[in-house]
């Protein structure tokens, strides 16, 4: 097929009800034809070249972008421009929104005609098995031996990055991303409004029932003095890994995340299973009868959400953000941490070191691998990963003559993340940012330093182990595990009835005899198969 047509033909996937059938066929995947046109870019062999090419080569990839970016196509990137240059790859990218991820890929991958690649997807588990199984990927290893200095040194030194890519059959069929960030593993922090508490006479509180008194004193009062009653106790976003409020449930004894799923004691324990579960409910339940909690936490989107944290003056008591400079008057908000529940529990909720798989696949179809492979190893060079993120060197980067980086200053008009996402893909871009970085001070931008601060004030109340996304599992065992998503789908339902109406002891008996229905004990027997040592 020519390379040149294939943009064309995603949107007639798009709109093709015969491929919507073809998502769940059991056909063959049919590859690129073996003798492309003569307008084609020619193959080029192992081992015949060095960037940059003799020739140009092209590639067709799918690249996934998150809401902020407002190009339409990458290259217009400064940076891909500057890599074309020294390596003669072209590439044709399709652009494609993040939020539309799966159904864009189960088209193209239903319609047999692929990319050459697919970059920024951050997709594994049983998505990237059923495709590796299919024969739509292809394994990497030799690959990344012969073509990715960068990346194979970056697994000799940090084998974790390695580990994570590794499939249950030893092969890798995707690049990893990783911001490898202390703070990753502890993203929520809650903000309380120490003016609002000092207008009221209250100290900042340390336990979950002087949070009541401090939420019960802001009601009703005109706080800001915009002569409103439009003051908002406390939100958040439910079910948000930064925003939803889960790190309350500490001080109840457990754990609640998004997967719901901890592990306390080299046991894996289901949080909505635990009677501190209950008790956790029940307290919210209070805060949200009297009104104290945001009658929309479990309905607003992240514009809302966002746009309640920055109106002229501050509306909200206390909310979950990484940071309280986002905040109206940030200034005027301090962390709200570990706080003991009625038995004297407290902690916060770990998260995942910042380490994705599904970073950039190359498919099949691909006639240059070789090129291919050696083009994406540019991306794991540390200068060009930090690029990779904050914009090219001279642009978006200032290089020290220390060796050191900083950010340089935005356009008059423009903040951080717009000017970054103008110039550079971000975050949805295989790359690695390692651990080194953030120790050595190496580069780490305001809103980072920011971030590790806060860091260090939870780090100590991080008790319980969450379960570990990077570990792969058997092809059999991730099938299996999608027959869970009622179970998921439940807890958020039946939470946010909890909270609104409350728990009584009979629905109380319901709700586990529904977790035994939905599958709860085969669910965490699968998962601890790998998760516990």
């Amino acid at each position: 097929m020519n390379k040149k047509k294939w943009t064309s033909l995603m949107s007639v996937f798009i709109v093709s009800t015969l491929l919507l059938a073809a998502c769940s066929s059991n056909n063959e995947p049919t590859q690129k034809e073996s003798d492309p046109p003569a307008e084609a870019t020619q193959a080029v062999n192992e081992g015949d070249f060095t960037f940059p090419l003799k020739e140009q080569v092209e590639l067709d990839i799918l690249a996934f972008k998150g809401a902020s970016i407002k190009v339409r196509d990458y290259n217009e990137y400064e940076l891909f421009k500057r890599l074309e240059e020294r390596t003669n790859v072209h590439v044709n990218w399709t652009l494609a929104d993040e939020s539309a991820l799966m159904e864009k890929l189960n088209l193209v991958f239903a319609g047999g005609s692929y990319p050459d690649a697919i970059y920024g997807a951050m997709v594994g588990g049983a998505s990237l098995s059923s495709w590796a199984k299919q024969g739509i990927l292809m394994p990497l290893n030799d690959l990344i031996d012969r073509h990715a200095p960068n990346l194979k040194k970056l697994f000799e030194d940090y084998p974790q990055y390695k580990a994570a890519v590794t499939h249950y059959d030893g092969n890798i069929y995707s690049l990893p991303k990783a911001v490898d960030a202390p703070f990753y593993q502890a993203p929520d922090t809650m903000w309380i409004n120490k003016k609002w508490l000092d207008q009221v006479g209250l100290p900042i509180p340390t336990t979950t029932d002087e949070l009541y008194n401090a939420l019960k004193a802001f009601k009703g009062k005109d706080l800001n003095g915009n002569g409103k009653q439009d003051e908002i106790p406390m939100t958040f976003m439910y079910n948000s890994h930064w925003l939803g409020g889960f790190s309350l449930s500490n001080s109840f004894g457990i754990m609640d995340n998004f997967n719901h799923t901890f592990i306390k004691d080299n046991k894996l324990i289901y949080a909505p299973q635990e009677q501190a579960y209950r008790d956790y409910a029940e307290y919210m339940h209070s805060l949200y009868s009297e009104g104290l909690l945001d009658n929309e936490m479990f309905t607003q989107t992240p514009q809302v959400y966002y746009s309640r944290l920055q109106y002229e003056e501050p509306v909200v008591g206390v909310a979950s953000y990484p940071i309280n400079s986002f905040l109206t008057n940030g200034d005027e908000y301090v962390p709200l941490l570990g706080l003991k529940g009625p038995s004297g529990e407290f902690g916060w909720k770990k998260e995942n070191a910042g380490i994705w798989i599904g970073a950039f696949m190359i498919t099949s179809a691909n006639e240059n691998p070789e090129v291919t492979m050696q083009w994406i190893d540019s991306h794991y060079d540390f200068e060009m990963s930090l690029e990779i993120q904050e914009g090219p060197v001279g642009i978006g980067l200032k290089k020290l003559d220390n060796g050191k980086y900083e950010d340089m200053p935005s356009p008059d008009g423009m903040d951080n993340s717009e000017f970054n996402s103008s110039i550079a893909p971000g975050y949805n871009a295989p790359n690695i940012i390692p651990a080194d970085n953030y120790r050595n001070n190496i580069f780490i931008t305001p809103r980072e330093t920011e971030e590790l601060a806060a860091y260090v004030l939870k780090e100590p109340l991080l008790k319980y182990e969450p379960l570990n996304s990077v570990l792969v599992y058997d092809a059999e065992d991730y099938e299996a595990l999608e027959d869970f998503d009622d179970l998921s789908n439940y807890i958020s339902t039946i939470f946010a009835d909890f909270v609104i109406n409350g728990v009584t002891d009979d629905k109380w008996q319901t709700h586990l005899d529904q977790l035994k229905k939905l599958g709860v004990d085969k669910f965490l027997d699968i998962h601890s198969k790998y998760q516990l040592k």
